[in-house]
């Protein structure tokens, strides 16, 4: 009887830390460093369309971001403007292998965002590659505070991100 009530309450434990995203609606994400006020964004220049940055927040299809679940606790993070085709990802190459972008979507753990509950409802974004001891957080340097990479996990207000549900639907 103790084996299943303590397996009852695991089990409870790991459903009210489950994250519950609408897969009808897209979302802005923004940190507790920059506020509301600036959210993640798609770079939209013609040469430089899968890099990502911190804007100021607008009506733009390039800050709207779906969450799809992909199991085990991680989502593919995709935006409206891009499609399903692109997902956030970490660069692979070594020099540059805490730089965030947008990539082709496919099975690559860097695509894979674990998204965990922090306080006061924001949220804590590593990836399945590079695992919980790197952050998605903001550059904190002057001019370059819109630049995203990961950075070591800490109790940083850059890598405390919120998710505001959006009125788009994602179909």
């Amino acid at each position: 009887m103790k084996k299943l009530t303590l397996a009852i309450i695991l089990t409870l434990a790991s459903l009210a830390q489950a994250q519950v995203f609408d897969q009808n609606y897209y979302y802005y994400l923004s940190t507790q460093f920059q506020g509301d006020g600036k959210t993640l964004d798609v770079v939209n220049d013609g040469n430089a369309n899968n890099l990502v940055h911190l804007a100021p927040k607008g009506n733009f299809t390039g800050q709207l971001w779906k969450v799809t679940p992909l199991g085990g606790g991680y989502y593919r993070l995709t935006t409206q403007w891009r499609g399903d085709g692109f997902s956030l990802d970490v660069v692979n190459d070594g020099n540059l292998n805490n730089q965030v972008q947008l990539a082709k979507s496919g099975a690559f753990t860097g695509q894979r965002w674990k998204i965990s509950p922090e306080k006061n409802g924001y949220h804590r974004l590593t990836t399945d590659w590079r695992g919980p001891a790197l952050s998605l957080d903001v550059v904190n340097e002057g001019g370059k505070s819109k630049n995203l990479v990961l950075a070591p996990s800490g109790d940083f207000s850059g890598q405390l991100w919120k998710f505001t549900k959006s009125s788009t639907k994602t179909k």
